[in-house]
């Protein structure tokens, strides 16, 4: 987390991040299905959000 926000600072942009648990590499499928499903409505309502600002 801090990476990326030293990340974001150096390139002058607010990134919208949706974090998710790690260590990912040694995640069964299952478990990586499981993390992604988790993720996916929070995502899609940050894309909506930003598409209705513009």
């Amino acid at each position: 987390m801090p990476a990326a926000a030293s990340q974001a600072k150096s390139l002058g942009f607010e990134p919208a991040i949706k974090w998710v648990p790690h260590p990912i590499q040694n995640r069964t499928k299952a478990e990586l299905a499981a993390i992604a499903d988790a993720v996916y409505e929070p995502i899609l309502e940050t894309l909506r959000g930003a598409t209705k600002q513009n």
